[in-house]
């Protein structure tokens, strides 16, 4: 196996919570397309569709045809050079056993003044 050159290698930097904050990459997507410094018809109009056919992508209507697919999430990643939603993905299913043990204690360090609080007025440990 060859190594990677450092100019082609990438560095993935998570944003805390990025996975627990949406409910799905579509839901990722639908935040990130509306919350967009592109006006909603500029950013329909260079993935190649109208914004009303976007915003009824974006809706996920189970009686609605249209669907976002992975070609408009290409065509949204290429518009914006906005890389959130791969991020979220990569988060929510790339990230190994250390990370999530990590994570874990991060929040339970941050629960344990909370914890203690509640213990003492509880009437335990005092």
């Amino acid at each position: 196996m060859n190594p990677v050159p450092a100019s082609r290698q990438m560095t993935l930097d998570f944003q805390p919570g990025l996975a627990e904050r949406h409910a799905s990459a579509l839901d990722c997507v639908k935040t990130c397309v509306y919350s967009s410094a592109k006006p909603l018809k500029t950013l329909a109009a260079d993935m190649d569709m109208s914004a009303s056919d976007l915003s009824r992508k974006l809706a996920n209507n189970p009686d609605d045809p249209r669907r976002f697919s992975l070609n408009d999430l290409e065509a949204y990643v290429h518009s914006t050079g906005d890389t959130t939603p791969i991020l979220y993905l990569a988060q929510k299913y790339c990230v190994g056993d250390d990370e999530k043990q990590r994570a874990a204690l991060t929040a339970l360090a941050s629960l344990a003044p909370q914890l203690q609080a509640l213990l003492k007025a509880a009437g335990v440990g005092s």
